[in-house]
């Protein structure tokens, strides 16, 4: 009992002994190493953010550099600070989404979506990351809306190479089949125009007109005058010129 006693009291004594140390400092820092550049410009992102001089946009570079380090808290709590610098920032938003998302925090996560579209409906990301969290939780009409709207906004998205999440979801492909059936749903329906001639008038109209084509030199083929016979050459010797014949003198006949 009494060794018991002991030990608890020498864990005490160097905890606090610790504790002054540690006060006030995040974890992360505790865990940087030395002379590696990674961890320096974490260090002087933080010793920026401490002294108030890091904007919302470098806030946001804060929190992704200390998730990829492994701190999900401290991201979303830099994430947290952003948004107090600028409402609008939707990104940070996007990525405090993004992070309950990856630690399973699912109802943290819809909201911070959420919250990211109020501000950009059009965000292609945060719609596809919506749309995945959705099939996550079996809703399956709002996942394939939130898809629909991300492959609009950012069709690239629909490629794995771009995006390899596209092929945890078993709803994408649906959605590519829905919008195919609507297309050709569209473009059958029976809607001609009731007077075909005057909208093709009026089209014309503001149809842009082509550019006149670049004038060429163009040489005119040479007239019958102008034609000359092709010069003699080594092998064809010229021909020498006729000699004239001359014209007789008319005689007289006695009766004239």
């Amino acid at each position: 009992m009494r060794t018991r006693l002991g030990v608890f009291c020498v864990a005490v004594v160097l905890m606090s002994a610790v504790a002054p140390a540690a006060a006030g400092e995040p974890m992360f820092v505790r865990w940087l190493v030395a002379d590696d550049p990674g961890d320096e410009t974490i260090r002087d992102y933080w010793q920026r953010a401490e002294g108030g001089e890091l904007d919302a946009p470098a806030l946001v570079d804060l929190g992704t550099m200390l998730f990829y380090r492994g701190y999900p808290k401290d991201a979303v709590r830099m994430y947290k600070r952003a948004l107090d610098l600028d409402k609008d920032l939707y990104e940070a938003w996007f990525r405090i989404g993004l992070v309950e998302h990856s630690e399973g925090n699912l109802d943290n996560a819809q909201h911070a979506y959420k919250r990211c579209l109020k501000k950009l409906t059009g965000h292609g990301w945060c719609n596809f990351y919506l749309g995945l969290l959705e099939e996550q939780l079996g809703h399956s009409s709002d996942a394939m809306y939130h898809y629909r709207r991300a492959f609009k906004f950012a069709p690239e998205l629909a490629d794995p190479k771009v995006n390899p999440e596209v092929l945890a979801s078993k709803l994408v492909l649906g959605v590519h089949l829905q919008d195919q059936e609507r297309r050709r749903f569209k473009n059958t329906l029976p809607m001609p125009y009731l007077e075909p001639g005057k909208v093709n008038r009026v089209r014309q109209q503001y149809e842009p007109t082509p550019a006149p084509e670049p004038a060429t030199a163009q040489t005119s083929a040479p007239t019958k005058r102008e034609q000359v016979e092709p010069r003699p050459t080594a092998a064809q010797p010229a021909r020498p010129p006729r000699p004239a014949v001359p014209r007789r003198a008319p005689t007289r006949t006695p009766f004239e």
